[in-house]
């Protein structure tokens, strides 16, 4: 789990450059100025700059707008414009997971600022190219080697700010480096982030140099730090230094799941306010696992919801995107059939829009999986919470059956047997008693207890019977329950039948594992039969306890094929049984499925 946080709080690097409110404050004076530009160069440019800043912020609003710094770049051939835009762009494809593509533009736009001898272009270049590499190939070896090579590269900066990035960068993604290694580093990324003023950049770096106190469980010298940490983000406006700064409270606090799900919650706060629905599945991804682990169904549910409704903004965002990026091939593919006919171009414009299409559809189909799979995730929670009930209410009535018996044993052992030799004491006296009177007293007195004894002895084996009774009328009650809930009266016809003798001196644990067979029966039928009759019978036969479910359904020569989930449902079934020393036989055709279950009567009660 620590591991794990580690690598949450590393892969938020890419997006904590620069102070929020000096962003916000650039982008209104860029938007201001559009409208005023006339010349094509200057508004590129314009557009371009826009694109930077909204880098940090919103990957969809930095390729819109480098898309329209790249439309007016190709209509003007103003190379220069085409290439940042381009750079813009492949970030843009990076975010949106399109690794790929953002790998092939990346490779070439650095030849061509290398040939210009843009240095400070060439280092962001392969900064992008890095984040790449390590999202999408996860190439470690070649990620180093371009980063050593920057080491060089900024050398021949005159102004180095962008190295502060390039060192602390080196420290997150080369894992073998040592604690003495990455404090190097560091501490030369600082001196350039303090040389230029980077907010941003040395707040990053605290957060490093906290995490370094973490792994090394200094956990005392770190708090205070984390707590400053979180402030001086929401300082600066930097939302996403903050979602830093929380989920390192969330590694503070793993031995504290109630802690760690608090600042997770924090986390996905600060995201939900950047509306970066991306960044909000994200960190929400991060907090379930949190809640799982303290097993609250209603922290679930809730980050589910949350979840559900984050993915469900994120495909708006990426149906968006994804009329962009049909605009940003059309761009593409004007730029390279300016020279050829218009019977070409046509047919590829035919090409890109059905390519477009796809991608447009497959995007689709991989969020509806998703949806549906958050959907299953949260009927499962469901049932396993319903399990949990009955198996506490199932807990819970046993326990009053010992505590019956109990009763009725102390009831038969003491009172009884008191009052028995009260008993047989009188009839002594009786015999030895000469006086009338006193004799007809003794009698009197005898009747009276002989009725107490058999009122105290009755009332001892009323309390044993009924509490066989009651927990027999307990199973089958939690096996309607069971099935009330996973199988409507309006779908489905049930027949339950229990005998009532049959689960004398059966265990809890044995009647659970019952349970589990039928609801493992149940979700099959549910899944894959199509039944409508359905029945379930428990008897006892020959020393052995038999359950039988069937159904109406399709059965398991049609259904079976491809269908896994089914064949792991059966598989579970025996391994059950197996467990209990039973026999599972399972009858199916075309008019349905029977499993029958027998199961040792002796081995229940521990002969």
């Amino acid at each position: 789990m620590k591991r794990l946080k580690i690598i949450f709080c590393l892969l938020l690097f890419f997006t904590c450059y620069h102070s929020a409110n000096a962003q916000i404050q650039q982008i209104n004076r860029e938007l201001k100025k559009i409208n005023l530009i006339k010349d094509s160069v200057r508004l590129i440019e314009s557009f371009n700059r826009l694109g930077a800043l909204y880098r940090t912020r919103n990957a969809d609003s930095c390729f819109y707008y480098a898309l329209k710094a790249k439309q007016l770049a190709t209509n003007v051939k103003y190379k220069d414009g085409q290439i940042d835009a381009d750079l813009l762009i492949a970030f843009s494809f990076y975010k949106r997971g399109l690794y790929a593509e953002a790998l092939e533009l990346l490779g070439k736009v650095l030849p061509y600022y290398e040939q210009n001898n843009n240095i400070e272009k060439v280092i962001r270049t392969n900064l992008d190219m890095v984040e790449v590499l390590n999202k999408g190939i996860a190439d470690k070896s070649k990620v180093v080697s371009i980063l050593q090579k920057m080491f060089l590269t900024g050398k021949t900066l005159e102004k180095d700010s962008i190295m502060s990035q390039v060192y602390s960068l080196y420290c997150s993604r080369n894992s073998s480096l040592s604690a003495d290694s990455v404090n190097y580093y560091l501490r030369k990324s600082d001196e350039i982030a303090y040389r230029y003023k980077d907010e941003s950049m040395i707040i990053y770096n605290k957060i490093w140099k906290v995490r370094l106190l973490l792994l090394e469980n200094q956990y005392k010298i770190a708090y205070p730090k984390i707590i400053k940490l979180i402030s001086e983000a929401q300082y600066i406006g930097n939302s996403n230094l903050e979602i830093n700064a929380h989920f390192l409270m969330s590694f503070y606090s793993d031995s504290n799941p109630k802690m760690a799900l608090e600042h997770g919650y924090k986390a996905y706060g600060v995201a939900n306010r950047s509306a970066d629905n991306s960044l909000q599945i994200y960190i929400l991804n991060f907090t379930l696992e949190i809640a799982k682990q303290l097993n609250d169904k209603d922290e679930i549910i809730k980050v589910y919801a949350e979840l559900e409704k984050a993915m469900s903004g994120e495909w708006e965002k990426s149906r968006k995107f994804m009329g962009d990026y049909v605009k940003y091939n059309n761009i593409q593919v004007d730029n390279e059939l300016l020279s050829k006919r218009t019977a070409q171009r046509t047919l590829w414009l035919i090409i890109i829009s059905f390519l477009s299409a796809a991608a447009i559809l497959s995007i689709y189909l991989v969020m509806l999986r998703q949806k549906r799979r958050v959907k299953a995730q949260i009927e499962a929670l469901n049932d396993a919470a319903d399990m949990q009930i009955i198996a506490m209410e199932e807990a819970k009535q046993q326990a009053v059956r010992e505590e019956q018996r109990r009763l009725g044993q102390d009831l038969h052992d003491g009172l009884s047997s008191s009052i028995a030799a009260i008993k047989h004491q009188l009839e002594i006296l009786l015999m030895d008693a000469n006086d009338p009177e006193l004799k007809g007293k003794l009698q009197k007195i005898q009747a009276e207890t002989e009725r107490a004894y058999t009122a105290a002895r009755n009332k001892s084996h009323e309390w044993f019977s009924s509490a066989d009774d009651q927990q027999e009328q307990s199973f089958e009650n939690q096996i309607k329950i069971l099935t009330d809930i996973s199988l409507p009266d309006n779908r489905y016809n049930k027949t339950i039948q229990i005998d009532d003798n049959s689960l004398v001196g059966v265990d809890t644990d044995t009647r659970i594992s019952l349970l589990r067979i039928i609801q493992e029966a149940v979700t099959n039928i549910i899944k894959h039969a199509k039944a409508k009759n359905i029945g379930i019978l428990v008897y006892e036969e020959d020393d052995t306890l038999t359950l039988t479910i069937n159904d109406d359904g399709v059965g398991l020569v049609e259904s079976k094929s491809g269908n896994e989930k089914s064949s792991l449902g059966l598989d579970s079934i025996r391994r059950r049984v197996q467990f209990l020393n039973g026999e599972t036989q399972i009858i199916s055709n075309s008019k349905g499925t029977e499993i029958n279950v027998s199961i040792p009567l002796a081995f229940k009660y521990g002969l």
